[in-house]
């Protein structure tokens, strides 16, 4: 069990609905909750879609679960994209506007493993999406520069997390994907998804001070990278750290 929970990787899923409330809570318009429900099963069958895109790549990295449980995987894999669907169809009925968005969301979701191979596409596309909850209220019509703000510090700070994670697998991706790290190098990668990290603070910083203490956490994680630590360990802070950012920016906005 604790394996199929791994590939829908809820921590991600769960942060991202939460980045959908830290937008309505902003500009304190009402949150819109089958949007954020609409989210979190988007986030889901993304991640499941892409292990499913990747199973037969992913055996070299000791991930097995969609190679090995084919049918039950994609089974899996429908339901999610099934609710997500429904959901994004009951968003459209309250707001069209907001319902296309998310339907623009999806999509990106399953595109984004069919890009792998086109330099800087993937890690732009998944940044762009992984960040545009934060700007749903704005496809409803509401101005916000602090929504805009949110938004770009959310791009900024999945695209560093995204380098981390190439910086992982560089080592069995090469043919595979055109990553940051094959193109340029470990050390670069490193420096470049640090200074992203601490821009993507800036970001954030300018829609609350509140974040700072925050933040924290993802100043550590841009030191690690630098300092030469391993990757994961470095994402766990920057995670952490953007969690509480978030949960910072909802409680006192």
């Amino acid at each position: 069990m604790s394996a199929w929970i791994k590939s829908m990787r809820l921590s991600v899923c769960i942060l991202a609905s939460f980045l959908a409330i830290t937008g309505y809570t902003l500009v304190g318009t009402g949150t819109s909750w089958v949007a954020v429900a609409a989210v979190f099963f988007i986030a889901s069958a993304t991640m499941l879609q892409n292990d499913w895109r990747d199973r037969f790549h992913d055996i070299r990295k000791g991930k097995v679960l969609a190679y090995q449980h084919a049918g039950k995987f994609l089974a899996l894999l429908s339901v999610f994209w099934l609710v997500s669907g429904g959901l994004i169809a009951l968003a459209a009925v309250h707001d069209t506007s907001v319902g296309v968005a998310l339907a623009i969301l999806a999509v990106a979701g399953v595109v984004y493993s069919e890009t792998r191979m086109i330099p800087f596409v993937p890690i732009v596309l998944v940044s762009l999406a992984s960040a545009s909850p934060a700007a749903l209220p704005l496809a409803a019509g509401t101005s916000s520069e602090k929504l805009w703000l949110l938004f770009l510090s959310a791009t900024l700070v999945v695209f560093a997390r995204e380098i981390t994670k190439d910086l992982d697998d560089k080592q069995i991706d090469g043919g595979y994907k055109w990553t940051i790290p094959l193109a340029f190098g470990e050390q670069r990668s490193r420096i470049l998804a640090a200074v992203i990290i601490v821009a993507g603070l800036v970001a954030a910083a300018k829609v609350s001070l509140a974040i700072l203490p925050a933040a924290s956490l993802a100043v550590i994680a841009s030191v690690t990278l630098v300092r030469g630590v391993k990757p994961s360990t470095s994402r766990k802070y920057l995670d952490a750290g953007m969690a509480l950012v978030i949960l910072t920016l909802i409680t006192f906005g």
